[in-house]
């Protein structure tokens, strides 16, 4: 039996989604050790602090500020979401045998070559083993980096038989699959293999030693998979290099015998993490029944965060949906236009997609439409565009600027055309890292806030929020004493708009004094803003929300 040490490692960015980070990977391979003494050391959970901006990534500090109070703001800070270096020494497990690393994306590596050098540095002799989506596009840079193995693809069966491997004396690492390995020098990769039956693993187990009780809303809440693998290529996804193209379904009594451990457990809060969500409708109509008959008492919140496409979806899924616990659903849309889905290797329909849209707000679900702003071959009149379609139903925008995912097609694309930065840093969403001459950073992030405008504008007028009272002077807005939290954020969401409508510009805010918010341009592509201002929809949301002034 070895101890066997799990790690998410920190991240350093300017945003982190805390619910999105639940290490999964790590959870369902420790649950496969079940042989060995296993603990969870989840360096990304719980705690955050402001950190220099690196060099490469200064690009960006025009348009993020930690002062800014105004509910169009993007980030803040540039944090480390973990512990400091200096203290990650003392939480790494110097007894342990095996420790197995997970590396989601490229642009954290140096996160993961930091945990590397750590465990080196306190456990000389322990075995190191990396895994997870981000090491797909070069393993070979973490073993010359002081990793011993690196997993590719699934690792539920891989670990446990890597493990075994190592407690003989002559162990056969050819024998391995989904292993890389070197010996002499000399770097092996195994052929890569895909579980085909998945209703074989165990379940992920968040009562390893160690493991975060992650909530939402006050409920216990859990990842899970209740699929694997994705039948389409879309051009700016690698989950294929994971998973497979391979569509493979865990039985509806394998995930209800999942939920039904669990909700014993206390959970409460699930999300479906498939990259392919309601794949088979004969299925997911099967799984939400029993949802409904078995669960119905249990109060469950139901989520699919990933996102969900819309080919098998209709108002009978929907309102069963509902009745099992969705309050909202997201949809994966990209972009609107049949013409780019159809060069992006996307399925869609965008009549579908409306008609969707129309009947869960029928029945009361909420709906997040998920785009990505600046691909390779949009322009910003065609991302303005599917702004402005979205704006014109009934749903919140879930914008992502591109990134760099190496393996996909677009990265091979952009890396044959030299257009790939030096610096894995720069890959990253936050970065906008494919900036062009006719598309430059600064409009996708005017694009990014007129999905905040759009998402304020409705959410004030869905729920008829007013605002405090407030004031403009010449260089400030001034808002009631003692206003905080969201009424001071409406609050002066109202007087920016105000200002937006009058002065074509958008501004935010600078650190407050007392009930004085100072003004501060932001940068913008102005020439977006007047489009979006002139925009009928745009205006009548306007005039929904504050009839008095518009």
């Amino acid at each position: 039996m070895f101890k066997v040490c799990l790690i998410q490692p920190p991240i350093e960015d300017f945003y982190a989604t805390a619910l999105r980070n639940i290490p999964l990977g790590l959870l369902s391979i420790g649950a496969a050790l079940n042989k060995h003494d296993v603990q969870m050391l989840d360096l990304r959970y719980g705690q955050s602090h402001i950190i220099p901006i690196p060099k490469e990534l200064e690009a960006v500090k025009p348009f993020y500020r930690s002062n800014d109070a105004s509910p169009f703001s993007l980030y803040k800070s540039y944090s480390r979401f973990g512990p400091e270096v200096r203290q990650i020494a003392d939480l790494i497990p110097a007894d342990a045998d095996i420790f197995l690393i997970s590396a989601l994306f490229t642009t954290y590596i140096h996160e993961v070559f930091e945990i590397i050098f750590m465990i080196r540095q306190n456990n000389h002799s322990a075995t190191i083993i990396i895994g997870g989506s981000g090491i797909i596009f070069n393993p070979e840079i973490f073993l010359n980096n002081g990793a011993d193995f690196a997993i590719l693809g699934e690792g539920e069966l891989a670990v446990p038989r890597l493990l075994d491997e190592l407690k003989q004396a002559q162990p056969d690492f050819a024998a391995v699959p989904n292993l890389v390995w070197q010996n002499d020098g000399v770097i092996y990769k195994n052929p890569v293999e895909i579980i085909e039956n998945i209703d074989q693993l165990p379940f992920s187990d968040y009562n390893i030693l160690g493991t975060p009780e992650y909530t939402l809303a006050g409920k216990r809440h859990a990842m899970t998979m209740a699929s694997r693998g994705c039948p389409h290529r879309c051009k700016f996804c690698s989950i294929h290099q994971t998973f497979g193209t391979k569509y493979r379904l865990r039985s509806v009594k394998n995930v209800l015998m999942e939920m039904d451990k669990k909700i014993r457990a206390g959970f409460r809060s699930f999300d479906f993490e498939d990259d392919h969500f309601g794949g088979n409708k004969r299925w997911l109509t099967q799984l939400l029944n029993e949802i409904i008959a078995r669960f119905v008492d249990y109060d469950l919140s139901l989520q699919a965060m990933n996102g969900i496409t819309v080919t098998n979806l209709d108002i009978n899924i929907l309102q069963k949906m509902k009745l099992a616990g969705f309050t909202s659903i997201n949809l994966s849309l990209v972009t609107p236009d049949q013409t780019r889905q159809n060069a992006l290797n996307r399925p869609f329909d965008t009549r579908q997609f409306t008609d969707i849209v129309h009947s869960a707000h029928q029945i009361g679900l909420k709906v997040t439409a998920y785009i990505i702003l600046g691909l390779p071959g949009d322009t910003v009149e065609d991302n303005l565009q599917s702004i402005l379609f979205l704006a014109s139903l009934p749903v919140l925008i879930g914008p992502s600027l591109f990134y760099l995912v190496p393996g996909t097609p677009l990265f091979d694309e952009l890396a044959a055309q030299g257009e790939i930065p030096n610096s894995v840093r720069c890959y990253r969403s936050s970065y906008f890292p494919y900036e062009r001459p006719d598309f430059s950073r600064e409009s996708a992030l005017t694009l990014f806030r007129i999905c905040r405008i759009i998402n304020f504008l409705k959410a004030v007028g869905d729920y008829n929020y007013q605002p405090a009272g407030y004031r403009l002077e010449k260089d400030a807005v001034i808002i009631p004493a003692g206003l905080s939290g969201k009424d001071s954020q409406i609050t002066l969401g109202f007087a920016l708009m105000e200002l937006l409508k009058t002065t074509g510009k958008l501004y935010g805010t600078g650190k407050k004094k007392g009930d004085r918010y100072p003004l501060v341009e932001e940068s913008c592509d102005l020439k977006i803003l007047d489009k979006f201002i002139k925009y009928s929809q745009t205006l009548r949301l306007i005039q929904k929300i504050h009839p008095a002034e518009f």
